[in-house]
Formats: C-alpha cells, sequence, structure tokens
C-alpha cells in the first residue's frame, strides 16, 4: 500500500500555476490612468487648501454672486470679510430682481463695475489712517453697483469737504457692524458715525447671525460649505438644470410721477407685520445702538442711525400695480416709527435719519432712486442719501461742534 501511494505521487509531479504576464501596453495603460488620477487629485488639493485654510470662500468666486462680491475670507468674529486689497472689475446684465424672477432682458439693466477695497477689506481707494466720518452698513454703503466716485460715501466727502471712511460690507447686520465699529471705525478717530439700517433684511441679519454664533457649523461642514468643488458642483447645476423662476408680473408696478416716461420696476421685500423673532431681533438692534452710543460719547463722538427704506416704501405710492401683482395688497409697516421710539427711549443722544422722505421726493420729480430690476440704489439714490445726511449733519452741526471734535 505505501508503495503504490509512492508510485503515484512520483508519477503525478506537482507544478505550480505561472500567471501570464501581463502585456505591456496594458501596464503602461494602467499607470497612465494612476498618474491622472494622482494629477487630478493634486490639483483638486491645490484649489481646496484656500479654503481649507480659510482663505478663500469659493461662494463668492463660482457662487450666483461672484460677480458682485469680492472673494471673502474667513473671520471668526464677523463669520466672513472680504480679502483685503481685492479688486473687482467687470459687467452683467440684471440685477437681484432679476435673478429672483422672470423679467425680459430689455428690463434688465446693464451693470458695469470697478470696485478697489483698502488693507481691511472695506471700499476705500487707500488706507486711511484717520477719518472725518465713517459710515458703517450693509450693501448700501458698500454700494457694488455704483463706481467709486458714485459711492454715497464718495459724495458726501465732497459735500462734507471732510474725509469719510467706507465701512460697509454686504450681507452685514447690526451685531457684526458692531464689531466693525469697534475693530476698524473706532482706530480712525472720526467725528461723526454715520450706521446705516436697511429696513429690508437686516433684522433677519441679526438672528441669522446669532442662529451661526450659537450653532457654529463643524469644522467639515464649514469648509465644505466655502470648498471649490461643492462650489463647481452647484454652478453645473445652476448652469445644467436652471431653477423655474416665478413671473415677474407677480413683484411689479409701473413707476410713472406726472409727466415722466413709464418704468417698470420690480420689487422683493414686503413690508410686512414683524414677526415676534423680528421684533426681537429690533430690541437687540437698539441694545446694540445704546452701547456703541456709549462708546462714541466716551470718545467725543455723534452716533447718527440712518434708516434705509426699502424700494417698495419708496415708490409704492408712485406706482401703478397691475391686477396680477401681489404688491397691490402689501402695506408698509410702521418699522421707521418703532426703531425711532425706541431708540429716543433708551439712547435720546442718537441722532435718527428716515431717507425716506427724501428718496420719496427724488422719486415725486421723475429721478428714480433704484433700479429697475434691483432693490438697491441707483448713482441718483446714492446721491440723493448723501444729500440729505450732509443736511442732516449741517443743520445740527455735528461735523463741525466743538462738542464733536476729537
Amino acid at each position: 500500500m505505501p508503495d503504490t501511494i509512492q508510485n503515484d505521487i512520483k508519477s503525478e509531479p506537482a507544478t505550480l500555476a505561472i500567471p501570464e504576464p501581463v502585456p505591456r501596453s496594458a501596464t503602461r495603460y494602467l499607470q497612465l490612468v494612476l498618474l491622472a488620477a494622482a494629477s487630478f487629485a493634486f490639483i483638486l488639493f491645490c484649489f481646496e487648501l484656500p479654503a481649507l485654510l480659510g482663505v478663500i470662500d469659493y461662494r463668492t468666486i463660482i457662487g450666483p454672486y461672484h460677480m458682485w462680491w469680492a472673494p471673502n475670507v474667513h473671520d471668526p468674529e464677523l463669520l466672513s470679510i472680504h480679502r483685503p486689497g481685492a479688486h473687482q472689475q467687470g459687467a452683467a446684465r440684471g440685477g437681484d430682481s432679476s435673478a429672483s424672477y422672470q423679467i425680459p432682458v430689455a428690463g434688465q439693466t446693464q451693470f458695469h463695475w470697478d470696485v478697489t477695497y483698502d488693507r481691511h477689506g472695506f471700499r476705500n481707494l487707500r488706507d486711511l489712517q484717520t477719518a472725518d466720518i465713517a459710515m458703517i452698513g450693509d450693501s448700501f454703503v458698500e454700494g457694488l453697483t455704483v463706481s467709486d466716485t458714485e459711492l454715497g460715501s464718495s459724495r458726501l466727502a465732497q459735500l462734507e469737504g471732510k474725509t469719510v471712511a467706507n465701512l460697509g460690507q454686504s450681507t452685514y447686520g447690526p451685531l457684526q457692524e458692531q464689531i466693525v465699529f469697534r475693530r476698524y471705525a473706532l482706530p480712525l478717530h472720526p467725528r461723526v458715525v454715520v450706521w446705516m439700517f436697511f429696513e429690508g433684511n437686516d433684522l433677519e441679519d441679526v438672528i441669522a447671525y446669532r442662529h451661526e454664533i450659537d450653532h457654529p457649523p463643524s469644522f467639515p461642514h464649514a469648509f465644505w460649505a466655502r470648498s471649490f468643488t461643492r462650489s463647481v458642483y452647484l454652478a453645473a447645476k445652476r448652469i445644467l438644470h436652471p431653477p423655474v423662476k416665478p413671473a415677474g408680473a407677480l413683484r411689479a408696478g409701473v413707476f410713472q410721477p406726472t409727466g415722466t416716461t413709464p418704468v417698470t420696476t420690480y420689487f422683493m421685500y414686503q413690508s410686512k407685520p414683524l414677526s415676534s423673532k423680528e421684533l426681537d431681533a429690533l430690541q437687540q438692534t437698539v441694545a446694540t445702538l445704546a452701547a456703541v452710543e456709549k462708546l462714541c460719547a466716551a470718545r467725543h463722538m455723534q452716533l447718527v442711525f440712518v434708516f434705509v427704506p426699502t424700494k417698495f416704501r419708496v415708490l409704492h405710492d408712485l406706482c401703478r400695480f397691475p391686477a396680477q401683482s401681489e404688491c397691490r395688497t402689501w402695506l408698509p409697516n410702521d418699522m421707521p416709527q418703532r426703531l425711532e421710539d425706541a431708540l429716543s427711549t433708551v439712547a435720546p443722544q442718537v441722532g435718527f435719519l428716515d431717507l425716506t422722505g427724501a428718496l420719496v421726493a427724488a422719486a415725486s420729480r421723475g429721478d428714480l432712486p433704484y433700479y429697475p430690476d434691483d432693490e438697491h440704489w441707483s448713482p441718483a439714490g446714492h446721491q440723493v442719501a448723501a444729500e440729505a445726511i450732509h443736511r442732516y449733519l449741517s443743520q445740527l452741526g455735528y461735523a463741525n461742534s466743538e462738542t464733536a471734535a476729537r
């Protein structure tokens, strides 16, 4: 028996399976694929590294508003701020209403912009060491749709014959603007601080900022929000599958003061009753201004609160609204009076200027202070605002009074 087994083993020698060699062409193809993948990953990493470090927010480069905004960088207090020394130049057709509604091309404004930012990321042609007047606010102060010379701050500087610092930053609300005041306005030692408040979204900005501070996103979520990959994906999605916009006629009115040519204009912000959250945000805004006023008083500065009305508040009595327009049922709320009353109670030394009257007067003359398809001021609107602020300062002697001296 053992001999039989041994013979069988000898008669069937073991063989090893040797794989056939991979063709050289296939090996070369695999190498190229791996090299291409590695190169793509490296290039993507190079693009993502600035977002990873918080140096660049690609939402303001590739996102839907990239044409208007300078690149942003992360800021732990302000959340984001324009990149210092940025320069934005270009042209586009259609304002914010055109981006939200179906508006005929003929009714869209052709915009041209050439925007320069200082070492802090604000719209000043040169770095300022001191300023007589500091203007704080959101996009109405930054004025992305107008040239440097057409800015309200530039117009005010000409009227006053003084240095005016533009400390406006799009998307900011009162809580971020308080930080701007402390960090950037105080070192300039201005005689007057002009604080612009836009009724359309500043209360919402207070609510959003508080939520962001109370519930900060994790690092991965924050990085993904500003990442290159996400922005490219969303841009491609907007191009390949554009969202369906509602008809512009739903928010349209025909602006035609006596003796002028009719202009179809569009409205985005409805003056509606304030919600409980908005009322709470209004009170926090007033408390913020009261705290700022104390700092101003200690430094012999005058704080002037400027109410910036919505386009609808200014133009509703000067427009005809078609039957299909939702604006026919809109009514302005009492926000200006609420703010003035609240400020007079807790901070009576704060100057209060409502721009509504000046803007209505200009519109009644046929000088449309807004773009037809955008909520922001046209160059005419910036001029009207600057003139109104100049008159207010002159009447009260703020800019030149001894009590406002440095």
